[in-house]
Formats: C-alpha cells, structure tokens, sequence
C-alpha cells in the first residue's frame, strides 16, 4: 500500500488518504489473465503495484492492436468504458503475475462526495492520462517508425519487459519491420 500512498500523493499532496486507502481491494492477477474484455462492464481502476498490464484491441480486419502499456506504480483500466459508463471496448491483460488494488468508481465517487479534497486526483488523473494518450496519438500521426522506436528507448522497461510482437503492435508496424528498425541501432 505503500507505492499506491506515494502515487496518490503525488496528486493530492498534504491530505490524508487513510479513508481512500481503505477503499482498495488488494488482488493477484495471474499472467495472461485479463482484468476486462470487450463487453465487460468496467467501473474500477486499478493501481499496479508490482507487474506490467497490455491494454489492446481488435481492428476491423482482425488484427490485434496495442494501444497502451500500463507498468508498476501507474493505473490502468479501459479508460474509454470506466470514464463513458459504456461495456469495455479493450482487452486489459496481465503480461507478468502482477499484485494490484482496486477501487470501483462508485466509491470513488462516494469519496469525492464525502472529502472534495480527493476530487483533486480524479482531475488531475484524468487530465495527465488524457495528454499521455494526446501525445501518443499525435505521436502514430505524425512520426515515422524508426521515429517512434527512437521514442521508445527513452524508456527502457519498454524494451526489458515487452515482447516484440506487441511492441510492433504498439508501434504500428509488423515484427519484421520492428527487427529491421532494430538492426539499424545496433
């Protein structure tokens, strides 16, 4: 609990967190088991206190699609069902045995009525996810490949923890293309 306390006060410093600390269910969730799948309902977050979690999808001619990786000490969840009140969209899979806490929306929305200081995270979450997902989008628009491989290295848990066909799948690219980008930086 430790990790999710400094990860909440890093949005909501100077406040106390017991009452929103209580309201997380720690759970294991196993490698390769999904936290959600299209259709599912999707009213919780998850904070990630020891694992790496895939968010990905299904094109319309059938190819899987990575869309964000979620690592240790960050959240995730299908954010387009959690913040639209629709079924998931996203499959949300665990790439390693992950350790994780969970809070549903609606005590989160009980905790934002009870305390207004805590509304400050929901903010000030949603708007750090939104420009993430902003600079990711633009990022597929307006790189090229060897660019976005480049983009990657700047993180290296990236290339330490995900296997290549699903950074390939991140990236927009096949594993082929991927190897031969790799080959050019060695």
């Amino acid at each position: 609990m430790e990790n999710l306390s400094e990860f909440l006060h890093k949005y909501i410093p100077c406040v106390d967190l017991t009452d929103f600390l209580d309201c997380f269910q720690r759970k294991i969730i196993a490698k390769k088991d999904f936290l959600v799948r299209p259709g599912d309902l999707c009213d919780f977050l998850v904070f990630i206190d020891k694992g790496l979690f895939r968010v990905y999808y299904y094109d319309l001619e059938g190819k899987e699609i990575t869309s964000w990786f979620s690592f240790e000490h960050w959240m995730v969840t299908d954010m387009l069902a959690f913040y639209t009140n629709q079924k998931a969209t996203f499959y949300v899979e665990a790439l390693e045995d992950s350790e994780v806490f969970m809070i549903t929306k609606e005590q989160l929305e009980e905790l934002y009525a009870v305390n207004p200081e805590y509304r400050e995270f929901g903010r000030r979450f949603a708007e750090e996810a939104l420009a993430m997902m902003m600079g990711r989008s633009m990022s597929l628009q307006t790189l090229n490949a060897t660019e976005r491989y480049e983009e990657l290295l700047a993180n290296p848990e990236f290339m330490l923890k995900i296997p290549l066909k699903y950074l390939a799948s991140y990236l927009g690219i096949t594993d082929t293309s991927l190897s031969r980008i790799r080959k050019s930086f060695e």
